[in-house]
């Protein structure tokens, strides 16, 4: 096959590596043949990526916060800048990925690797690249770019396992595809939702893969083999989100229009063993969920605004969060504080406090917000929104950190790199942009 992209190299790149500012670079890259292989190698660990003791679980054997006591609106002052999706904007990316086609609607960072991503498209395409200034040296600007072709529609979701040799690609053909990291070569196909997938997740231990359909049905597959394990079966609507449980003992998932009910699975079994559903609970479709490090508390956002709080190991309801004036469509806990937040298309970052369910913080944007993604050391989260911007906000005080441009059109999504330096966003121009946060905390 024959690829060809324009890979930009612009200023702004490896604060306190690198010198203040570097001349942009322009490559463009082509990959003939074989591609290039990357080098992905097994991190270091005692761990292994399938091991007995996953494998027996799913298959049943064997404080203070130091924030302020008002709430900080400091989000609310912070103005976009004039140009939005149809003007032109400075363009503050130190990457510039061009392979897409059509727009760019999913993208991932390995976690096990500083310097690979992945996008998937509206063209029906996924791309596997590198990324930073080693690797634009070490691979004479063709970023060792593999393209995985296959899916017969748009790819909606992607994810890279634990270990970041493997990635998952799940389209609206109700197709997922296991691909190697580190050449891009097909592993497996797994088959069997009727309809489009709406997300897909690993395990958190091993190379299981859950993914959730419009079908109303989700499915858990071996990825090695292609075997599937469970299919789980209860949900009245689509099934819109989900996972696995951090410590990895349960699956969780979320009903969308007609359903609207949050369901808890026992993986070896496929038994529903707690469902959350009725007036108490949301009265619209379910569109986004998150569940905290404790494996027990689920935070829920839905079309209507609403979002709830409920601990899945008491199957109680804790809390109603109000605030949202529109569908919520992204929900997290922060790792550093006992904060949550939810962001939704009102174009509102909401911050709240986990041990009052009050809200700390409203960070606005100009347009809806279409994702939200954590840094993995600081308590700071980037949003994704339709004008085209990337922007970084400071849950203590609620105030913007930084806005990134560079795209010409609304931000699909957006993923951080293991150490926080860098953020890798997907957007409707049909590029996916790479910017340094480094230097910016």
């Amino acid at each position: 096959f024959a690829l060809h992209c324009i890979i930009s190299l612009c200023s702004c790149v490896l604060a306190k590596h690198l010198l203040a500012q570097q001349q942009r670079q322009v490559s463009r890259a082509s990959t003939m043949g074989d591609p290039r292989r990357l080098s992905v190698e097994e991190p270091q660990g005692d761990e292994p990526i399938i091991d007995g003791e996953v494998l027996d679980d799913l298959e049943g054997n064997g404080e203070d916060l130091g924030l302020p006591d008002d709430e900080s609106s400091g989000g609310e002052d912070m103005e976009a800048e004039e140009a939005g999706p149809h003007g032109e904007v400075e363009d503050d990316s130190i990457h510039s990925f061009e392979g897409h086609s059509d727009a760019v609607l999913a993208v991932a960072w390995s976690p096990a690797h500083p310097d690979l991503v992945a996008t998937g498209g509206q063209d029906d395409k996924a791309f596997i690249w590198r990324v930073g200034q080693d690797a634009f040296e070490s691979t004479a600007g063709t970023l060792s770019t593999l393209e995985l072709s296959g899916h017969s529609d748009s790819i909606a979701c992607l994810a890279f396992n634990s270990r970041g040799t493997l990635l998952a690609t799940a389209g609206l053909d109700g197709v997922v595809k296991v691909w190697s990291a580190a050449d891009g070569a097909l592993v497996k196909t797994l088959e069997g939702p009727g309809g489009g997938c709406e997300w897909v997740k690993w395990h958190p231990k091993g190379d299981v893969v859950l993914a959730g359909s419009e079908d109303f049905t989700m499915w858990m597959w071996l990825a090695q083999s292609g075997t599937c394990m469970q299919v789980f079966s209860g949900h009245q609507g689509p099934v819109t989100s989900g996972g696995f449980t951090p410590d990895g003992k349960a699956v969780v998932s979320t009903g969308g229009e007609d359903d609207m009910s949050l369901r808890v699975w026992n993986p070896k079994t496929g038994e529903c063993t707690a469902t959350l559903q009725g007036h108490a609970f949301h009265q619209a479709g379910i569109t986004c969920s998150a569940i905290h490090s404790d494996s027990a508390v689920v935070l829920t956002g839905a079309e209507d605004g609403c979002v709830r709080v409920s601990n899945i190991s008491s199957n109680r309801i804790l809390g109603a969060l109000e605030g949202h004036e529109d569908s919520v469509e992204a929900a997290g806990f922060s790792g550093h504080l006992p904060l949550a937040a939810t962001a939704g298309v009102d174009g509102k970052l909401l911050i709240w406090d986990c041990a009052t369910l009050s809200q700390r913080g409203a960070c606005v944007h100009p347009d809806a917000i279409t994702r939200m993604a954590w840094h993995p050391l600081q308590p700071l989260v980037f949003t994704a929104c339709l004008d085209g911007m990337v922007r970084c906000w400071d849950l203590r005080t609620g105030g913007a950190v930084r806005q990134y441009g560079g795209h010409a059109a609304a931000v699909q999504d957006l993923a951080l790199s293991p150490d926080g330096s860098m953020v890798v966003s997907g957007g409707d121009d049909n590029s996916g942009k790479v910017f340094m946060t480094s230097g910016q905390m």
